[in-house]
């Protein structure tokens, strides 16, 4: 790989007028200036898709991609598709990017020779996402650390309390993919399942799965704005927690068979209990009756000592959930 690298930024845009010039600007305002921004159109009513042409005619590194509305797995596989860098990212059509981001992530994923890099993040309101970033612009470069097994850190190292108390924030990284840079070959015949809810965390265990190491740092370098009308604010149908059932059924079940205490997935396949609460209509009703055999199946896999562990962390999290949602998911 080359001293710089070409990074391609995929950002998928639907319906986003009032925030999309504020994150494209934060996202040619990098450090690093070998980047291509894929602005994928996604059958936007509003003025989106002129805003992401008037970015491409003042910029040569922005490509605008209009397509049919298809939904944001869609949206970032056509970014996929028609990325040319060595390395690529995504970032959501409302959030912000520090400009350090890029030059920091590339920085520390060749020099630990990485197939991923990440960073830490400010979960912000929309009102002080701008000013946040301006004052933080210039601070110093943090802790790095690189480790190998991503799959396993992904699966057990994700409760709050325990990762502080142990040390181990800089191991924990969620299926999210903001915030984290790879190398554009780990996506070689993986593609995001469209038409459905979690698709990142659908092919979370496939990517890490293919990671030899990662590279992470304790720098907070991506701001995600916190919106009272995002999806993930907006009342949940039965088909939402369907997918988020077999989105980490199959991350259960790749961990399991390389042997890693699936904890992630299994917190992941609780909402069942809430799908059970979502049921509408008859065909709501198969389709639960479904998954909950579909759960079942999968937890009499584990051991006792595999299910102590599982259940003891679900109960953790649990708690810090209802923390978050009633404190940084509120702000808007």
């Amino acid at each position: 790989m080359s001293s710089a690298p070409r990074v391609s930024i995929v950002v998928p845009v639907y319906n986003a007028e009032r925030y999309l010039p504020a994150c494209v600007s934060s996202i040619l305002e990098q450090d690093y200036t070998n980047i291509e921004v894929l602005l994928v159109d996604d059958g936007s009513t509003d003025r989106s898709g002129a805003i992401c042409d008037e970015f491409a005619a003042s910029d040569e590194r922005v490509v605008v991609l209009h397509r049919e509305n298809g939904g944001i797995a869609a949206a970032q596989n056509t970014g996929l598709d028609a990325a040319t860098g060595e390395l690529v990212t995504f970032c959501d059509n409302d959030d912000l990017m520090s400009p350090r981001m890029i030059g920091r992530l590339v920085h520390i994923l060749v020099e630990g020779d990485a197939d991923m890099s990440c960073c830490r993040w400010y979960n912000v309101g929309a009102s002080a996402a701008a000013q946040l970033r301006a004052s933080h612009a210039d601070d110093e470069a943090g802790r790095v650390i690189v480790f190998e097994r991503p799959g396993m850190y992904y699966q057990r190292v994700f409760s709050l309390v325990l990762r502080r108390l142990t040390g181990k924030e800089l191991y924990y990284f969620s299926e999210a993919n903001w915030g984290k840079l790879y190398r554009r070959s780990l996506f070689d015949g993986i593609r995001f399942p469209e038409d459905r809810y979690a698709q990142d965390v659908a092919v979370a265990m496939d990517l890490y799965g293919r990671m030899r190491a990662v590279a992470s740092c304790d720098d907070r370098l991506y701001y995600w704005l916190q919106r009272a009308d995002s999806v993930s604010h907006s009342l949940r149908s039965t088909k939402y927690y369907h997918d988020i059932v077999r989105a980490h059924g199959r991350c259960f079940d790749l961990a399991l068979a390389d042997g890693i205490l699936p904890a992630r997935a299994y917190f992941g396949l609780q909402a069942i209990r809430t799908e059970a609460r979502s049921i509408g209509t008859r065909a709501d009703q198969e389709m639960y009756e479904a998954d909950r055999r579909y759960v079942a199946d999968r937890i009499a896999a584990l051991t006792t000592w595999q299910r102590v562990q599982c259940v003891a962390l679900h109960w953790l999290r649990l708690l810090e959930v209802k923390v978050y949602n009633r404190t940084v998911h509120r702000r808007a």
